[in-house]
């Protein structure tokens, strides 16, 4: 089995981040998507559209909450994706701040 790559995408319930969630998604090459939002439902609910649009994807989507604004909360992401995969082969850095 081909090892997927591992793509963070910020701000992915939305707007760019979304529609690179789904190029990825539907693509043939194996990835495991992080669907990063800053509000967690927002991101479960992007994951949802995005697999009733491909169903047949053998990709995996795997939601997270961040909030770039905050150290803390981009420490917490750190540490889950360093806990869970071991390393990140793509950050796509996509999440507006609130100003």
């Amino acid at each position: 089995m081909t090892e997927s790559n591992i793509v963070l995408i910020t701000g992915a319930n939305t707007g760019i981040g979304y529609h690179i969630v789904r190029a990825l998604y539907s693509a043939e090459k194996p990835y495991t998507i992080i669907v990063a939002s800053r509000d967690l439902s927002k991101g479960e609910a992007a994951i949802t559209a995005v697999k009733a649009e491909f169903p047949s994807s053998l990709n995996e989507l795997i939601p997270l909450q961040v909030d770039v604004e905050y150290d803390g909360s981009i420490k917490e992401a750190h540490d889950a994706i360093e806990s869970k995969f071991g390393k990140l082969d793509t950050l796509v850095n996509n999440a507006g701040t609130v100003s």
